[in-house]
């Protein structure tokens, strides 16, 4: 068989518009979500806005992004199943975290617990799973995407895990039409195995769907 090929494409979040605020005209203008659709499932791709070295976009980022996210996810999913991806610029939960408990943390973009707090309603009230997570349990922790490169922490593995393969949680059942095998993170030659640092920040993530 040959590439699976899309239905249709979506350019941007249809459910943010410039009547959510400045910053919203600033991120429809940035060109951050991309949304294709398969003839069982839909994958939306989106580069999440920062919150900001100061937090300056903290409060756009949860209290507009995230619950448009959310009501387009809704949307999408009463047709069909989802793939969420991208770097949605939150490090989640505590083993996403190389340093957690620092004190710097909940002022950092990406790991306050304003964004951790929000990306679990997202996925709460969504019914949506982090495949990496549902699939590897525990041994998901300490498992990172993200490593600064200004702080040289790449050798020492001090990093975040910012990129997600977010799915419906249907999915991941037996039996299901367009099902969850796997997802890993990828060295720099495409090996699902320890991870070569080199020099960029983030590293790829595979998904496997049986469809």
């Amino acid at each position: 068989t040959g590439p699976l090929e899309p239905i249709g494409v979506t350019y941007g979040l249809p459910t943010l518009t410039e009547e959510d605020g400045p910053v919203a005209k600033e991120v429809m203008a940035e060109g951050r979500t991309i949304t294709l659709e398969y003839d069982g499932f839909y994958v939306v791709s989106t580069y999440v806005p920062n919150s900001g070295e100061k937090l300056q976009r903290l409060s756009f980022r949860t209290e507009v992004w995230d619950a448009k996210v959310l009501e387009y996810l809704s949307q999408l999913q009463a047709k069909k199943p989802v793939v969420w991806t991208g770097d949605l610029n939150v490090a989640h939960l505590d083993g996403d975290i190389w340093n957690c408990g620092a004190k710097h943390l909940a002022k950092s973009a990406g790991t306050t617990p304003e964004e951790r707090q929000s990306f679990s309603k997202v996925l709460d009230e969504t019914k949506m799973a982090d495949a990496f997570r549902k699939l590897h349990g525990e041994g998901a922790a300490n498992w990172y995407t993200y490593w600064s490169v200004r702080a040289q922490n790449g050798p020492w593995n001090r990093g975040l895990r910012l990129d997600y393969f977010v799915c419906s949680e249907g999915m991941f059942d037996e039996g299901a039409g367009v099902a969850v095998q796997d997802c890993r993170m990828l060295s720099g030659e495409g090996e699902a195995v320890e991870l070569d640092f080199i020099a960029i920040d983030h590293c790829a993530i595979s998904l496997t769907l049986s469809v």
